[in-house]
Order: structure tokens, then C-alpha cells, then sequence
């Protein structure tokens, strides 16, 4: 059983439950030590701390910043939410999200389906608006059933509405790899890739490539263990840490309880998407998890 889940979204972004709620699901599941990632917002934080408090599982203040390199994620470890930068970064953020947000509604009404911007700001409950939030708006209006057809999931209705390739989707100015690398480390945090190999599928020299400009920019480490990532992503992984001398880490990318774990057929394979039925679900394929926080630890000066 699995002690340590360093990738966790709540309802502060685009997760079902409070942050309050996830600590409390993580001390059930007798885990020890757990951060908090959201999705460009340190809100959910200091409500983790004080749950972590009362469930006696450690939390790691943290954060998942979307960078323009690669479409990716870049995760901050240890880091002051508190931080003048950081916080003005968010919040630039949020407004983004919310542009691009309207701008996709927009698109979705012109296509014949019946969503309101009220509809998404129920769904997002005061969290960082995302595209889950806007499917959900527009599969709980009745009015679009038969428009949807088979589509009856977030997942789903995202892979045929709002994909990155989609008409639909609006994409948005991100910051850049170098610059929420060094936002992390300003706001005194340790960068990690985040699910490295899902953006790189069946291009491991590329992979490592870009490795490579992280590391240039400052990276510490990369997301060993998640449950997009195959055996053979994690041997791939472990290796170019140890190649590289970064840390690793261990996440579940948690979002909702109970949500189950869909394969996408591709070309080249079948694809795992990245999901979690619960905190502290991600498979190790009989590799040690040991010594990852302790290591964690070091970079972050605790």
C-alpha cells in the first residue's frame, strides 16, 4: 500500500472534493505525507494545513502550473503560498481561464448546445474554472441530450468537444517551462515535471530531450510514479533520474473518488489516461517508493 500521494486536485481547481475532504480521504487511507497541487491556485492550502492538523497526515503545500512548452505541467513542491509573486501569477491565471472559459461557452452555444456561464460557475463552486467544469454544465442541462448522443462522461465530452484539437476549445496563453520553474524556486519550492511521459507517447528521445531544457532551467526532479505511466514509462524514468541525479516523485493525480481509470486506442498503442480512484492510487510495478520524501525534503530545506 502506497504512504505518499504528492498530486492531489481539489475543489480549489477542478477536484469534487474540499481540500478538507482529501486530507480526510488520505488519513483513511493511512497515508502519511500528501500535497496538495492544484491547478494554478494555492486557495485550497491553507485548508489542507489545518485538516492535516486534525488527521494527522503531513501536507506539502503545493501547486500544478500549466507552461506553454509541450502543453505540459509543471509541479511545485514546498512552497510559500503566501508569496506576493506567486499569488499575482494565480490570479492572472484565473482571469485567463475565466477569457478563455466565456470564449469556449460561446463556441458550444453556436454549436446548438443549451450552457450558461451561471451553469459553469455552479459547477466550478468557486474553484479555478476548467474544462471538466464546463462539460459538466452542459451535460446536466436535460436540454442537450439528444445533441450529445453517446456522450454521457466528462472525459468523453471533452475528448469530442473540447480536445486541444477541437474548433471549440480555446486555448490559452501559458506561462513558460523556464518561468514557473523559476516562480517555484522564488517562492522557495522544488519544480518537478509532471506526468512526464503522457506528452511525450512512444517518443521517448524526445522526452528526454526536453529533459534535458529543464533541467538546464532549473527542474529538480520528475513524477516517477502515476497512473498514466506504464512499466516501461517508469523504467524509462527511473533511469533518467538516476542518469540526471533528480528526484523523484509519486502521485496519484487524484480528482474525483470512484472515478475509474479509461483506455484511449491510439495509433501506436493503448493509452492510460491519467485518473485515480482514489488518493493515494498509482502503481509502482514493484519499484520502492523510499526515501522520496526524505530526498524531497532536502531540495526544499526541511
Amino acid at each position: 500500500m502506497n504512504t505518499i500521494d504528492l498530486q492531489i486536485q481539489t475543489t480549489a481547481s477542478d477536484g469534487k472534493h474540499s481540500p478538507r475532504e482529501c486530507v480526510q480521504m488520505a488519513g483513511e487511507q493511512k497515508l502519511q505525507v500528501v500535497a496538495i497541487t492544484d491547478h494554478d491556485t494555492v486557495d485550497g492550502i491553507i485548508e489542507a494545513l489545518e485538516a492535516g492538523t486534525e488527521f494527522n497526515v503531513r501536507v506539502i503545500p503545493g501547486i500544478e502550473i500549466s507552461v506553454e512548452d509541450h502543453d505540459t505541467h509543471i509541479l511545485g513542491f514546498g512552497i510559500d503560498h503566501r508569496n506576493s509573486q506567486l499569488r499575482a501569477y494565480c490570479e492572472g491565471a484565473k482571469k485567463s481561464r475565466i477569457e478563455g472559459a466565456k470564449k469556449m461557452i460561446e463556441n458550444l452555444q453556436s454549436a446548438g448546445f443549451i450552457v450558461e456561464w451561471e451553469d459553469v460557475l455552479r459547477e466550478a463552486g468557486g474553484g479555478v474554472i476548467a474544462r471538466p467544469h464546463i462539460s459538466k454544465a452542459v451535460l446536466h442541462r436535460p436540454e442537450n441530450k439528444d445533441k450529445l448522443g453517446d456522450v454521457s462522461t466528462v472525459h468523453d465530452f471533452i475528448e469530442a468537444y473540447l480536445s486541444n484539437e477541437s474548433p471549440y476549445y480555446v486555448h490559452r496563453a501559458h506561462i513558460s517551462a523556464q518561468g514557473a520553474i523559476s516562480l517555484i524556486k522564488l517562492s522557495g519550492g522544488a519544480a518537478i515535471w509532471s506526468h512526464p511521459a503522457i506528452h511525450f507517447q512512444n517518443d521517448y528521445g524526445g522526452l528526454e530531450n526536453f529533459l534535458k531544457e529543464l533541467i538546464q532551467w532549473g527542474i529538480s526532479g520528475a513524477e516517477v510514479f502515476t497512473p498514466s505511466h506504464t512499466e516501461d514509462d517508469v523504467e524509462l524514468l527511473l533511469s533518467l533520474a538516476a542518469k540526471y541525479n533528480l528526484l523523484k516523485t509519486a502521485g496519484s493525480d487524484f480528482h474525483e473518488k470512484g472515478m475509474k481509470k479509461k483506455f484511449v486506442p491510439t495509433e501506436n498503442g493503448v493509452v492510460k489516461l491519467h485518473s485515480a480512484e482514489f488518493i493515494g492510487d498509482y502503481p509502482t510495478y514493484g519499484f520502492s517508493t523510499e526515501g522520496i520524501i526524505e530526498k524531497l525534503d532536502e531540495a526544499i530545506g526541511k
